[in-house]
């Protein structure tokens, strides 16, 4: 019996080893197919930084270290694209109009179109900062004091913000060439240029800007009875109704210039009276 019993427990025995070690060995296969593609996407056979998977789908040569090659040009070297996530083939891999470099130096995000975003509010958008070669994060990127927005590049009296507005480009002066700076235009027709219009908060894209049937430049915005217009042709604030009387115009009268002393008397005539000149008394 306890023969019988010694063999029946061995038996068993034997059975349940060689479970564990299939068990053991299916595991271990399943463990190395997991670990397979794990491998494969961070595989770097050049040992550049970036892997062969992705350098393949990039158009890059998995066999060859080009970690700070710059094929598109757009200030991003191949490892620094795959960090970014961005397109190494693309220069503007959102297509928004912008280098993924500079979005990337700018902390802006160059797998989303983020163009008409103002995160510095300066009243340019990244765009048009892009354009302008400013800083999307800095409101005065020159330190000068003045708003990006406000900056006249060309010095044609339009601001930067103004330029955008009226479709102009701020870095020419005279955009459509015509020999008439984009201040001194007239959109509209109204008799008031581009700049004029703009220091009388008036539209230059409308000749009537409230709608009241008055032509901005025969508007009298101060009230003082003189045009704008007649104002700043005359060099007088047409927002300020105390300067009213143009220059020049300093001393309403009827007298005659020279006539220092009110009467009838006779030019030269010293003694006030009805003298005859040069009597100097009765005969």
């Amino acid at each position: 019996m306890n023969y019988r019993r010694s063999v029946s427990v061995a038996i068993a025995a034997a059975a349940a080893t060689v479970t564990m070690l299939s068990m053991s060995g299916a595991a271990m296969a399943a463990h190395a197919q997991s670990a397979k593609p794990a491998a494969a996407a961070t595989k770097d056979a050049d040992r550049d930084g970036m892997p062969d998977k992705w350098e393949k789908a990039n158009g890059l040569n998995p066999k060859k270290n080009d970690a700070r090659a710059d094929k598109d040009r757009d200030g991003l070297n191949n490892k620094a694209e795959f960090k970014a996530g961005t397109n190494p083939r693309s220069a503007d891999t959102d297509r928004d109009g912008m280098d993924d470099g500079w979005e990337v130096d700018n902390r802006l995000n160059p797998k989303r179109d983020d163009a008409d975003a103002d995160p510095d509010d300066d009243a340019l958008t990244n765009g048009q900062e892009f354009e302008l070669g400013y800083s999307p994060r800095a409101q005065d990127s020159d330190d000068n004091d003045i708003p990006d927005g406000d900056e006249d590049p060309d010095e044609d009296g339009l601001s930067n913000v103004q330029e955008y507005q009226l479709g102009y480009d701020p870095q020419e002066a005279d955009s459509d060439d015509n020999d008439v700076t984009d201040g001194e235009e007239d959109l509209d027709g109204d008799g008031l240029t581009n700049a004029q219009e703009f220091l009388l908060d008036d539209d230059p894209e409308s000749d009537d800007t409230d709608g009241d049937g008055v032509l901005d430049a025969d508007e009298d915005s101060d009230g003082d009875g003189v045009g704008d217009l007649d104002e700043l042709t005359a060099g007088t604030d047409p927002q300020d109704p105390a300067d009213a009387e143009l220059p020049g115009d300093d001393a309403p009268s009827d007298e005659v210039p020279g006539d220092d002393a009110p009467g009838d008397d006779v030019p030269g005539d010293d003694t006030p009276g009805d003298d005859v000149p040069g009597d100097a008394g009765e005969a």
